[in-house]
């Protein structure tokens, strides 16, 4: 086995075996009954309020991704793109779903790779900032229960500081992004000197996506974009927070917000397993008690709400991978 097929191996083995570690310890906590116990008390109209819920959460992210691209397609071409991103984005590990988005939007938009990856840095930086923004006002909220378990500086002032250096980031992008490409050419002038393939061809790879992040910048769409993504988010946590409450978990809602908040948070980092078991309930069940809930009722609630969203995935899938068929069929004739 060469060097590549054995990372390609690992890439896909650690995060495989890790969902397993992961996922055996906390359902072991708990009697498996109780997770189709718990979905079995959701009615036929709840479940389905979720799926159209979770629906027009990918249609805010085609309409984001069409305006952050400025696109002219039709929406209805764009949103099997995003379905089938989804899916795999849900399914797939350490955010490898992430290049079915960049080879869709290659093939189907004609979107240059370098420009579809700096789309999702820059939909990925919008969703840090505005889940920095909830974090501090859902940790206000349970200031006296976090109070013995976090310090302020790590409820406030640390996402505070991050919240305000990607705003930073983003107006320096836009008001001097001349400066911007300097500054990163002369960080990455000492790395090319070094004349290893690898390197150069990364970071060469680098400074074009900071040339398509300063793109958008001329972008008039901007504005949507941010109001999009504050649509994905209300629809996000909205949408979860219903399903549990229709679970009937007694948890605090504000409790499940400050815990799915904290989990996102978590995810916009390439740290997923395989179907994100593991990495999804762990942060999850980890704060939900520290708040006081049972270890047993946190796994319960994560789980379910997990297998309810990748049940939600299938069909989205099946859909953005039937039109992606069509259109190479179409294609060839």
């Amino acid at each position: 086995m060469n060097r590549k097929q054995f990372q390609q191996v690992a890439k896909i083995g650690l995060p495989t075996v890790l969902a397993i570690v992961v996922t055996y310890f906390l359902l072991k906590q708990i009697d498996l009954q109780e997770i189709p116990q718990t979905l079995s008390r959701l009615s036929i109209e709840a479940l389905l309020i979720g799926f159209i819920a979770y629906c027009l959460l990918v249609l805010a992210k085609t309409l984001r991704f069409r305006a952050l691209l400025n696109l002219e397609s039709r929406v209805h071409h764009i949103f099997p793109i995003l379905a089938l991103h989804t899916f795999w984005g849900n399914i797939l590990p350490m955010r490898t779903g992430d290049i079915s988005y960049v080879y869709l939007m290659q093939r189907r938009q004609k979107v240059e790779a370098t420009q579809g990856i700096a789309s999702l840095l820059v939909a990925s930086l919008i969703d840090l900032v505005l889940l920095m923004g909830l974090v501090i006002a859902t940790a206000w909220r349970l200031r006296t229960e976090l109070r013995e378990t976090f310090s302020g500086s790590v409820l406030y002032l640390l996402p505070l500081l991050v919240g305000s250096s990607l705003i930073a980031a983003v107006v320096a992008v836009y008001a001097v992004p001349n400066v911007c490409l300097r500054f990163a050419s002369r960080w990455a002038a000492p790395l090319l000197h070094l004349d290893v393939r690898p390197v150069s061809w990364g970071v060469n790879k680098g400074l074009e996506v900071l040339q398509q992040l300063m793109a958008f910048r001329s972008n008039r769409r901007f504005l949507e974009v941010w109001l999009y993504s504050l649509l994905c988010l209300v629809i996000r946590f909205g949408f979860q927070c219903y399903l549990v409450i229709e679970m009937g978990i007694a948890i605090p809602m504000i409790e499940v917000l400050f815990a799915l908040t904290f989990t996102n948070v978590f995810n916009l980092f390439p740290v997923q397993t395989v179907g994100n078991f593991g990495t999804t309930e762990f942060p999850f069940v980890w704060l939900l008690h520290h708040f006081g809930t049972s270890v047993e009722t946190a796994t319960v609630a994560g789980f379910s709400l997990h297998i309810l969203i990748l049940l939600y995935c299938l069909p989205l899938g099946a859909y953005g991978s039937l039109t992606n068929s069509r259109f190479r069929k179409k294609m060839k004739s």
